[in-house]
């Protein structure tokens, strides 16, 4: 942040946005599930935690009071940060963790009303990228059978999309399919459009009945279909 800072002539970046991320999906019960777990929530919740408050703290600075505009908080979560799958007990909870963190900053910020902060979460679904790759080389074919119907799209089109979001103000970004899972977990996360996402988490437990009953089946048919599944060492 100081580098940036002295790159931009003194003055903070106005809108900052946390990428870096990586998933390693895999069982719970395989042997390298809890390190690949620490490692995930390092690289996605705490790397984006530590610079949200290296962010924040250049920009609710007194000095930075009344800026000419407003700044903007833009983290990257999942939409695993708002519907889980089996397969990736390394991975979710440090996408869930980062959301919940945007939840607590969208109402912490207004205790700064002179220095206006806009906190975005962008959850994009699959995207066809070198990480998907890597990702592919740890997910249980368990997983794969859940995702089999799932499209990955290319990253300039998720930019593409997460951007037309961003540029109309909304806080929770996804995009297709993953604004029925926005509205199913949406909770008390600020909302995109009061009306239609009030409406929309009270349909989606019908939904999600549906959803549940099909995906918990996947699972069970799996199961049966081959041995046992033991840890694994990987």
């Amino acid at each position: 942040m100081v580098e940036a800072v002295a790159w931009n002539g003194g003055h903070p970046p106005d809108i900052v946005w946390c990428l870096a991320g990586i998933s390693t999906p895999m069982l719970w019960t395989d042997e390298a599930s809890l390190g690949a777990a620490r490692r995930n929530m390092d690289v996605n919740y705490f790397g984006s935690a530590e610079m949200s408050r290296a962010v924040l703290r250049e920009w609710l600075a007194p000095e930075q009071s009344r800026a000419a505009r407003s700044r903007h908080l833009i983290l990257t979560a999942s939409v695993l940060s708002l519907f889980a799958l089996a397969g990736y007990g390394p991975y979710t909870p440090s996408k869930w963790a980062l959301r919940g963190l945007a939840d607590t900053l969208a109402m912490e910020l207004r205790l700064y009303p002179d220095n206006p902060v806009h906190v975005h979460v962008v959850c994009p679904a699959t995207i066809a990228n070198a990480g998907f790759e890597c990702e592919n080389r740890t997910k249980h074919p368990i997983s794969f059978e859940l995702e089999k119907h799932d499209t990955p799209e290319g990253s300039d089109t998720v930019a593409r999309k997460a951007i037309a979001g961003l540029r109309k103000g909304q806080y929770l970004v996804t995009s297709s399919l993953g604004h029925l899972m926005r509205w199913g977990a949406i909770g008390g996360s600020p909302r995109n459009n009061c009306v239609v996402d009030t409406v929309m988490a009270r349909f989606m437990p019908v939904v999600y009945f549906v959803v549940l009953r099909r995906l918990n089946s996947q699972v069970a048919s799996w199961a049966k279909r081959r041995p046992r599944i033991k840890p694994v060492d990987t």
